[in-house]
């Protein structure tokens, strides 16, 4: 049976869709004919992925006596279904809900209702949630978007995905089962020819199982930014960036007091005599509970594409830093990634973060045919600033040291028309020089994936 925020929910979404049909009824065609355009389109997103893990889990590495299961054998299921609404050729109207369940895992709701709560340590209230894998008929998506208001000027105003380039400063993270950052913003957009700007603000809202997130409620952070791209022919694009981060409007992290600035820009080419390069450059600075924030990112990338040989390999050295610090210090050093996603970026098993990082990698994609790219990675791990800094839980590192680990991914998409996807993903991770977990030595883990997509598109056409 639904609870009661769940049938609203559910309610909201039927009643816009009968709204939107109401509308448009006596004037739609099933069939495009010349001269028709799109005026509602309905969607349906499902993504099944089944994963098997060996050693660690979210929350836990290598303690049998921990939270959770070690060797979880799960199946996640994300549904997104809605439509969009096209009055005009110039206005845009979209609702979505999504649905996001894991069978099987062991750290699921029912059985840790506290797990993934935020609060102050050792304490029970107030917190707010940030489930990464559960969260039931949530609103996905509904805004507005109002298109050329200006010459080349947008609007979008309601829930939405917002990410930019590389998404490392801001992105979805989609690979979570919930999506990491869901915004309730007012965006405005600028496009000229090959070069774009976008301001915009709002909040991102939490992940909460047992409870619901109406529009510009229950937000994790009010923040927001500006990205801009710039094309400077094929030597050089650049993207610079600004991003300010707030405490939001749930429960414990509103009477926080921070406010995190970032500022900084990403330059990058894939076509410099079959050389690449992806340069970012970020400072972070604000205020954190008194203290003064200076911490700093980069990432660097430097690669070579071999097109006369067999699945066109590209070659690349990646290092990845982010300062860290300690909470002890007279001002906060630990680099934090703004909204950026995590997931494809620093280790697929998800260990680490672009924070207190130093990841040196070794990468290789490969494009065997026109819907099939593989990825293959190798880290090397090491942390900045290990002092009392642990990771999922029971990761510490030796005194004196700073070898985290090493882990190997390889990751392969393919596309089988506009409707199907299929992902497989193998990760393993050599322990470095960590203390001894649960009285034992740290052990190695490894992961495994699975994953498909479905999308459905269903468009009904406005008679001219």
């Amino acid at each position: 049976m639904l609870r009661p925020y769940f049938k609203n929910k559910v309610r909201i979404i039927f009643s816009l869709t009968c709204l939107a049909c109401q509308l448009v009824l006596p004037t739609f065609s099933n069939a495009k004919t010349g001269g028709d355009s799109t005026l509602l389109e309905f969607n349906l997103t499902l993504r099944e992925r089944f994963e098997v893990w060996d050693g660690m889990n979210a929350k836990n590495y290598g303690n049998p006596n921990g939270v959770g299961s070690l060797n979880d054998k799960l199946l996640f299921q994300r549904i997104i279904a809605g439509f969009t609404f096209k009055p005009t050729s110039k206005i845009d109207f979209a609702a979505h809900i999504q649905d996001s369940r894991a069978f099987g895992w062991s750290l699921r709701n029912s059985e840790y209702p506290e797990l993934f709560r935020v609060k102050q340590k050792n304490t029970q209230e107030p917190y707010y949630t940030m489930n990464p894998n559960e969260e039931f008929f949530e609103i996905y998506d509904l805004y507005i978007a109002v298109k050329e208001i200006f010459k080349g000027v947008s609007l979008k105003i309601g829930r939405q995905k917002i990410s930019f380039g590389d998404n490392r400063i801001f992105g979805p993270g989609e690979w979570g089962n919930t999506g990491r950052w869901t915004w309730d913003a007012v965006r405005l957009s600028y496009n000229n020819k090959n070069n774009s700007l976008d301001v915009f603000g709002g909040g991102t809202k939490t992940h909460d199982p047992e409870k619901g997130a109406i529009l510009f409620t229950e937000t994790e952070h009010w923040g927001g930014g500006a990205y801009a791209h710039i094309e400077f022919g094929k030597l050089a694009l650049v993207e610079p960036f600004y991003a300010i981060k707030t405490q939001g409007s749930a429960d414990y992290i509103r009477e926080q007091s921070f406010t995190r600035h970032w500022i900084g820009a990403r330059v990058f080419s894939d076509e410099v005599n079959r050389f690449k390069y992806d340069f970012t450059l970020t400072q972070e600075f604000g205020h954190e509970n008194g203290k003064t924030i200076n911490a700093f990112g980069i990432i660097g990338l430097l690669g070579y594409q071999f097109h006369g040989l067999p699945a066109k390999p590209t070659l690349c050295l990646r290092e990845t830093f982010a300062s860290g610090g300690n909470n002890d210090d007279t001002r906060v050093r630990t680099f934090d990634p703004a909204f950026g996603a995590k997931d494809s970026f620093y280790g697929r098993m998800n260990i680490t973060s672009w924070s207190n990082l130093d990841d040196r990698e070794v990468v290789l994609y490969l494009t065997p045919s026109k819907n099939l790219k593989m990825e293959m990675n190798y880290h090397f791990f090491y942390l900045p600033s290990p002092e009392n800094n642990t990771l999922l839980g029971t990761m510490n590192l030796q005194t004196g040291k700073h070898h985290l680990g090493n882990e190997f991914n390889i990751f392969a998409s393919y596309n089988a028309g506009k409707q199907f996807q299929f992902v497989g993903v193998f990760g393993y991770f050599w322990a470095g020089d960590l203390q001894p977990i649960n009285g034992t030595t740290a052990q190695n883990s490894n992961w495994f994936a699975v994953q498909a997509i479905f999308k459905l598109d269903k468009e009904i056409f406005a008679k001219h």
